[in-house]
């Protein structure tokens, strides 16, 4: 059986969110973490990058109106600040049923998408504390991202409750699986079997 590839994309985009994040990570009594730069995460099922899935903001100049979007690599909130706007692309290989499977959950996802909201409170828990809280109907990106991920049978985090799941712990993981590292401006779609790893 031929292994299908899905791309988990950690992101960082100079918003006010995002630079909190960010100094949260970078304070020195605090510890580090590999790829604690990064303060988003998007799942793709493809290489193109074009029909992402995540919880963020649905306007750009907006972070109070958020839930469940649709992003693109190219255009957005990645293209507000195209010198500043880094990716980095994790390709993950799983099983044709794995990839089936989450390929229906993130289409019966957005078919609700008005009716989930995001999960401030587990956000600010999280940065505070390091752990999440689990609300109905609610989600930040990575919590969403590892939800999906495990209702599919995808066990990468062995055990770990979702909503505890930060983007760097995406990035921790699975660092040896990044194809592309940089700006997001310059990321290319590649056919091939492999991409080069540009890290910056």
């Amino acid at each position: 059986m031929v292994d299908k590839k899905i791309e988990i994309v950690a992101s960082y985009t100079d918003t006010i969110p995002g630079k909190i994040i960010k100094l949260r990570a970078g304070m020195k009594f605090w510890n580090r973490y590999e790829g604690d730069q990064y303060s988003h995460i998007s799942l793709s099922r493809d290489r193109k990058l074009d029909n992402m899935m995540s919880f963020a903001r649905k306007e750009i100049r907006n972070p109070f109106n958020s839930g469940l979007v649709k992003e693109n690599i190219r255009s957005g909130i990645f293209a507000l600040k195209p010198d500043v706007s880094r990716i980095a692309v994790m390709e993950l290989s799983i099983s044709e049923n794995q990839y089936n499977k989450l390929s229906s959950l993130m289409d019966q996802y957005w078919e609700k998408h008005e009716q989930y909201n995001f999960n401030y409170a587990g956000l600010i828990s999280m940065l505070i504390y390091g752990k999440g809280v689990q609300i109905p109907n609610s989600f930040f990106c990575s919590q969403w991202v590892a939800t999906i991920l495990t209702e599919s049978g995808i066990n990468i985090f062995d055990g770990k409750d979702v909503k505890d799941i930060r983007p760097f712990d995406f990035y921790g993981l699975l660092q040896d699986q990044i194809i592309y590292e940089g700006l997001a401006k310059d990321y290319q779609e590649s056919d091939s079997s492999s991409l080069v790893k540009i890290k910056k």
